[in-house]
């Protein structure tokens, strides 16, 4: 069975499918001497041709499995350092942020689910050592004026921030369906862990007054007023109908106490937007991506600009978190999701345009790319894909995690600021 190659979405082999040494046993170890697979395989990382097997990695040569392993576990020490993610309630986000938490870092997470984000920081069993320095707040990143209005009161109420994050991304859309389980957990009541964490998000709402779209009063540290709209509960949005789509209900599309590994509700759809060609991308979707994976970014990175030249060491850290689709510089590409490609794409332009002008204040803009991480298929496919093929995506979430970090991490700890790049497992890419 042939490796992946971490192409969009295509039938990867997993390597180790035959091994020779290995036991089976309880006991079993993974010493020398080391098990190796029976026919070559490729590497996802150098492509270069394998045999002996990885621990932990099984489409990974020893080498490059090995320095995986080891950027999985990096850290440094972030005391007094403030940084922000967005997307940071499940997946590749979460673990972003609790990276950052465990290091020292004051975090700022933006969802549109904040209660449900803070009952699973508040679960975590470090929690209490770090829930004072985490603040999350809900906010749709399709809405823009509330993303310029959070960025008011952060530039109001913060002196610095030292590494924005722009994880967040719509890959492929969910129905409004998808989410009720979750927006039900919105308005159940906070246990005090949880209370802490979402208590700079109540107050800026209790700013806002009640009511969606309440004008209102902000006050600053310098007791200045500003006016500003905002949304009240970020939440709703999901349950707006935009698309058809938005009005199915029913278990056989969204069974009932079904979730995933990462506790997100299971989509039983047999066709969605990774699949789409241009002509079959609704209108509605395609400025939704826009708006969170192009829009929202950039008026973060610009409206944050002053928060992130206040950093004394000049040494700040903005990663727009993109991905292989955006790239240019490739051989092979597929005729589907167009609209995803074209936000990815933007995302890195504005890396590329943007960098050299911001490292003047001593911000270090990098594009990086989180690796394959999940399987887009519809579920029908990427079951099918599993059980015929063995598959599943060469990285997890942690590896994710761990690359979008690193221009952070490693930059702190070493002094060697990288910036106006795309990374792409850890080292600089073509565009």
């Amino acid at each position: 069975i042939d490796g992946g190659d971490g192409g969009d979405g295509g039938d990867g082999g997993r390597a180790g499918a035959l091994l020779e040494g290995a036991t089976g046993s309880d006991e079993a170890t993974w010493q020398a001497p080391r098990a190796r697979v029976v026919d070559p395989q490729s590497c996802y990382v150098c492509k270069r041709t394998f045999h002996e097997l990885h621990h932990f990695y099984d489409q990974m040569c020893f080498a490059c499995a090995e320095f995986n392993y080891a950027k999985r576990e990096q850290t440094t020490d972030l005391t007094g350092r403030v940084c922000l993610v967005t997307g940071a309630r499940v997946k590749i986000g979460y673990q972003a942020a609790i990276k950052l938490l465990r290091a020292g870092a004051e975090v700022i997470v933006l969802t549109r689910f904040p209660r449900d984000a803070a009952r699973r920081f508040a679960l975590e069993p470090d929690a209490t050592d770090f829930v004072r320095r985490l603040h999350v707040y809900g906010i749709d990143l399709r809405h823009t004026p509330s993303v310029e209005l959070l960025c008011r009161h952060l530039c109001a109420t913060q002196s610095r921030l030292d590494a924005l994050i722009n994880n967040a991304c719509q890959t492929v859309r969910r129905p409004s369906g998808f989410y009720d389980h979750v927006v039900a957990t919105e308005e159940q009541p906070l246990t005090a862990l949880e209370g802490a964490i979402l208590e700079r998000d109540r107050s800026l709402r209790a700013q806002l007054g009640a009511g969606e779209g309440a004008d209102a009063e902000l006050s600053t540290r310098a007791g200045v007023e500003i006016r500003a709209t905002g949304l009240w509960k970020s939440a709703v949005l999901s349950q707006v109908p935009l698309l058809a789509e938005d009005l199915e209900r029913g278990t056989h599309l969204y069974p009932k106490g079904r979730l995933d590994k990462d506790l997100q509700q299971v989509d039983q759809r047999d066709f969605n937007s990774w699949r789409m060609t241009l002509a079959e991308v609704p209108t509605t979707e395609l400025l939704e991506v826009q708006l969170v994976n192009a829009i929202a970014p950039f008026v973060l990175n610009a409206r944050l600009r002053p928060l992130l030249a206040a950093v004394p060491t000049r040494d700040a850290h903005v990663v727009n978190v993109s991905a292989m689709e955006g790239q240019f510089y490739r051989r092979w590409k597929t005729d589907k999701h167009p609209h995803t490609n074209m936000a990815k794409a933007a995302l890195n332009m504005m890396t590329r345009t943007s960098a050299a002008e911001y490292v003047r204040d001593g911000i270090h803009m990098n594009s990086v790319d989180t690796g394959w991480v999940t399987d887009e298929d519809p579920i029908a496919h990427a079951e099918r894909k599993q059980r015929e093929h063995n598959f599943h995506p060469p990285l997890d979430i942690v590896d994710g995690a761990a690359r979008i970090v690193d221009p952070v991490f490693d930059g702190i700890a070493t002094g060697n600021h990288q910036w106006g790049v795309f990374l792409k497992d850890y080292k600089p890419a073509a565009w």
